[in-house]
């Protein structure tokens, strides 16, 4: 109507609508809804009719009514197609393509909520970690050209990587299991140990090529101080992961089994694919001109010398550019890691200076990281976890504030018994449970609605007094205005009460919050149901009052999932401190090896107690991340040490052949990798950042432990790993006068 007085008289007749206002419209009436539901999961799936029966066989007909019952007839639950994900993207695009429309924009502005736009931003955030993953691929291999300076050390490692991805995601296939989103997690872990392997492997072999050797002792003498570090970190790695399965959820307990296999994969490749491919092709400085004329003065033109210069010239085409305008800035120093070797010949004075004081800064930064871990809060938020760029946060709130709000919950009312909700007790429960929730629980809940509203409603329609707007004494005068609404709309009806009256539900409509807020809400709301039904007992023996609706099991799946996911983390730390004090072979050494492998996932944590982060589903997943390449290094560092310490039996000279081996190797796997995790901080999918954040912090932390913290604690503590004979004189600042 365009007549200004019509309007405002319907305007106030909906307002004096009880199931309008915030249903369809704000109370300032800014604000309206359009309710749109699909069919999706609920189309029943047709079944094909046996060949042998027939609709038109006159044979399957009969005139006599009184034939008896098949006893052998089978009823069959209809099935319905299943509510996949990927029927929610096109109708949201569809959507969005009315929305969007221009001459919509100029009037309105939309907000869409609901499962249709949450799962096609869900596709829209992998689309994004798609890119940020092949962004952050891009910097590794980068990394790799730059710290070593060949194409087979960028090629290589991509092959362990493809290479065990593809087991993982073929091994699913075989076993029928589905890919979660966890699967880029899981892709994460085996780029991180399979580059971690790969570079160990290749910087040994080059501190030894550039020691004189020729490449077959530099091989042979690189696994040999690498061959078996890689394998204990590949068995405390595995053991982490696996330890996820305790959560008994399958989606984690595939995540832990599939972590671990991509990581054993990952170890297969590095022993023994990874020596015959270096055989053939050396991780040596060699320029794309030197491939070239070389092959043109002997004539080889081999598969594999084809390959490795076509390879060449293809990085060649990438990296030059980049090369060039590292070269104008004056970064080449920097980039080529000419400034690694002079920086860890100087390590052993300055630990040996500032021993005590490098133990007690990392030992006060880990109890202090130690008491922020105690002060996280475990909390899963759904709109949190996206930045404020994305518009999905701003819709939760316009409807949050204005309209109906974006969760809802049902309090199912089942008395066992036909008739059972036509009790007004039963209603009066449900009616005293509503006014209680509404006014204890105003923070969360927005309305309540249940079938004591339409009681309550049509007996005072029915009176047409305001004095009877309650539900009557009687059960005979309730069931007559049952009646009547059945009558007027049987829908309507059904979706409040069964057809036996004997089950109903109050539904609860609730603002979003985060699921620890929730998790004591839910307590609550149990006593408050257990107080108001309790005296009903008796009558109703077999009554059940639960909370259901997928708001409500979503709230507590992320908070079980998040509890489970930390007892299985602090399963993980003792199963590998356990771990490494068996493999090590010595109690010493594996209680000298779990503080620095336990301060960079304390630091994340603790980081996040400290400044408020909360700690969900996505950032628990960065301690397995932490842990595994922490674990790696450390072992790496300690494996080598006592190697050489049974070697020489001079602790000097064993610390500083590992600080000069395994420290650059550490520091090349630090470099690819902290980089590398940094590319995940400009998600929009605030998980995956944080990933990145706290990953790459504590990567490099990690880092500063193995160069730092553990040699401050061999020059403090002298252990000697149950050798015998050893020279335990650690001066190095006399050696450097």
């Amino acid at each position: 109507p365009s007549n200004a007085l019509v309007l405002s008289e319907i305007s106030s007749e909906a307002d004096n609508q009880p199931s309008l206002p915030l249903f369809m419209f704000s109370k300032d009436h800014r604000f309206g809804a359009i309710s749109i539901q699909t069919d999706f999961g609920a189309i029943p799936v047709i079944q094909e009719l046996n060949d042998e029966l027939s609709l038109f066989d006159d044979d399957a007909w009969t005139d006599d009514f009184d034939e008896g019952m098949d006893d052998n007839a089978v009823i069959q639950k209809i099935e319905y197609q299943s509510d996949e994900p990927g029927l929610y993207i096109p109708f949201m695009k569809a959507i969005t393509a009315i929305t969007e429309q221009p001459k919509m924009l100029e009037h309105f502005n939309f907000y869409p909520i609901g499962n249709s736009a949450m799962i096609s931003l869900a596709m829209d955030t992998l689309i994004q970690a798609a890119f940020l993953l092949v962004g952050m691929v891009a910097i590794i291999n980068l990394l790799l050209w730059s710290l070593f300076r060949s194409a087979s050390a960028v090629v290589l490692p991509q092959l362990a990587i493809g290479l065990s991805i593809l087991f993982v995601i073929g091994s699913l296939s075989w076993l029928n299991l589905a890919s979660t989103t966890l699967i880029a997690l899981t892709v994460m872990l085996i780029i991180a140990v399979g580059v971690a392997d790969c570079v160990h492997v290749m910087s040994s072999y080059l501190f030894f090529r550039r020691d004189g050797k020729d490449h077959d002792e530099a091989l042979s003498k690189a696994y040999g101080k690498t061959g078996v570090p890689i394998l204990l970190t590949t068995i405390t790695t595995m053991a982490g992961m696996s330890s996820l399965a305790v959560t008994g959820m399958p989606m984690f307990v595939q995540f832990g089994f599939s972590s671990a296999a991509g990581v054993f994969f990952a170890f297969l490749y590095t022993i023994y694919l990874l020596p015959v491919l270096l055989n053939y092709w050396h991780p040596m400085q060699i320029k794309k001109t030197q491939v070239i004329s070389a092959s043109r003065k002997t004539g080889v033109r081999s598969i594999v010398s084809l390959l490795k210069s076509k390879m060449l010239s293809f990085l060649c085409f990438f990296v030059n550019p980049l090369a060039k305008l590292s070269k104008r800035m004056g970064l080449n120093w920097l980039l080529g890691a000419e400034w690694l070797q002079p920086l860890l010949n100087r390590i052993p004075a300055f630990v040996e200076r500032f021993r005590y004081s490098i133990a007690i800064i990392f030992v006060s930064v880990f109890i202090i990281c130690l008491y922020g871990a105690t002060q996280v809060k475990i909390d899963s938020n759904l709109v949190e976890l996206y930045s404020d760029d994305v518009p999905i946060g701003q819709a939760y709130e316009i409807v949050d504030e204005h309209m109906m709000g974006t969760g809802n919950m049902e309090i199912v009312v089942d008395t066992a018994i036909s008739d059972g909700i036509m009790d007004p007790d039963v209603l009066n429960a449900m009616n005293r449970l509503q006014n209680t929730i509404e006014e204890n629980y105003s923070e969360f809940i927005i309305r309540t609605n249940s079938l004591a509203d339409l009681v309550i409603d049509t007996h005072a329609i029915m009176q047409d007094s305001e004095d009877y707007r309650n539900i009557p004494d009687s059960q005979i005068a309730v069931s007559q205005l049952l009646y009547l609404f059945n009558s007027s709309n049987p829908e309507e009806r059904r979706a409040l009460v069964s057809d036996d009256y004997s089950k109903s539900h109050i539904s609860v409509q609730l603002k979003n919050a985060g699921s620890n807020e929730y998790k004591e809400f839910f307590k609550d709301i149990q006593r408050d149901i257990n107080k108001e039904f309790n005296g009903l007992i008796d009558r109703y023996p077999n009554i059940k009052v639960q909370i259901t609706g997928s708001f409500a099991l979503m709230m507590r799946l992320a908070d079980d999932i998040s509890n489970n996911q930390f007892k299985s983390l602090a399963i993980a730390a003792v199963v590998i401190s356990l771990l490494l004090m068996i493999t090590l072979g010595s109690f010493q050494a594996g209680v000298m090896s779990i503080i620095p492998n336990l301060i960079p996932a304390s630091l994340a944590f603790g980081l996040m107690g400290l400044l408020g982060v909360p700690l969900d589903t996505d950032t628990l997943m960065i301690a397995p991340l932490i842990i595994g390449i922490a674990v790696d290094d450390t072992i790496h560092f300690i494996s080598h040490y006592r190697m050489s310490l049974a070697q020489n039996h001079n602790m000097k000279l064993a610390l500083v052949e590992t600080i000069k081996e395994v420290g650059q190797a550490v520091t090349f796997t630090t470099l690819i990798l902290g980089c590398g995790f940094l590319m995940l901080t400009f998600s929009d999918y605030l998980g995956l950042a944080k990933i990145g954040t706290f990953g790459s912090l504590a990567i490099f932390v990690a880092l500063l432990c193995d160069l730092l913290f553990f040699p401050a604690l061999i020059m403090i503590f002298k252990p000697k790993f149950g050798q015998k004979d050893v020279e335990d004189n650690l001066n190095f600042i006399e050696a450097t006068k």
